[in-house]
């Protein structure tokens, strides 16, 4: 394993942050993290992938250490497009992709917007929601949040950290709602709820941009190779189904990390 580093690229909005990590190689494959974080939720996974493969891995902006995105009604095709951008400033030309969640709803977009430039796309882990689960994401998944004097932001960002664990929705907080899941350690969650702290006045912008998202509809367009879960094959025939997955490598027990890298590993090499 190498270490992860850090960097920062500017594009016109300002500063977006990045983790790396690996190798040159001439294709670096491209992470994008889910949210509500950034890309410190991937660092697990970026040390196992990275003795094979180079790793470039944006927080997608208005999360982690990046700047605010240019509007607060920004969709997901502004989101890959800044991607892009920022790839560009790296000098990354023809690269491998590999999303989860609010990066997947990402990286569909890139995908669709610059497909010579995207080689394999790789989706660790997506949702196909139905419609009722749908729309009360799009009302209350990801509030714009102020501080205060009180500090109550600090109380709603560690139940939102601790709460996803919990329940899904994570607002949802009653035994129907209830996830048969392992809460992560203090620590795991304190450094969680950091990451949503640094991004709280923009962080709302890319969730609300992927529940809006039509994932489905967007990806039966995608030309590249996809990879990914079962469902994806009812929108887009042409996809592998991949095996072992990990929706949050920074969480996860090392077991899950290491049984996903090694079959993003078995697609991507």
């Amino acid at each position: 394993m190498t270490g992860v580093k850090r960097g920062f690229v500017a594009i016109d909005e300002g500063q977006v942050h990045y983790r790396y990590a690996g190798a040159d190689e001439s294709t670096p494959l491209v992470m994008l993290h889910p949210g509500p974080t950034s890309s410190h939720a991937l660092v697990p996974l970026i040390e196992r992938l990275s003795a094979r493969r180079r790793i470039i891995a944006p927080d997608i902006l208005g999360m982690g250490d990046s700047c605010a995105p240019a509007r607060d009604d920004a969709n997901m095709a502004y989101f890959a497009e800044a991607m892009g951008r920022t790839l560009d400033a790296l000098g990354v030309a023809k690269f491998d992709l590999w999303g989860s969640m609010t990066g997947a709803h990402c990286g569909i977009e890139l995908a669709l917007q610059q497909p010579a430039r995207v080689k394999r796309f790789y989706v660790e882990m997506l949702l196909d929601h139905d419609k009722v689960t749908e729309k009360a994401l799009q009302a209350h998944h990801a509030p714009k949040v102020e501080p205060d004097v009180i500090g109550n932001q600090f109380d709603l960002f560690w139940h939102l950290a601790r709460d996803q664990h919990m329940f899904f929705p994570w607002f949802e907080r009653d035994a129907a709602h209830r996830r048969r899941a392992n809460l992560p350690t203090a620590r795991q969650l304190h450094e969680k709820t950091v990451e949503l702290l640094k991004a709280m006045g923009t962080f709302h912008v890319a969730l609300n941009a992927a529940v809006r998202h039509p994932s489905g509809e967007r990806v039966a367009r995608v030309q590249v190779p996809v990879f990914g879960p079962e469902w994806l094959k009812n929108y887009l025939p042409s996809a592998t189904v991949r095996g072992d997955f990990c929706g949050g490598p920074g969480t996860a027990p090392a077991s899950q990390v290491d049984a996903a890298a090694a079959e993003i590993l078995r697609h991507l090499t």
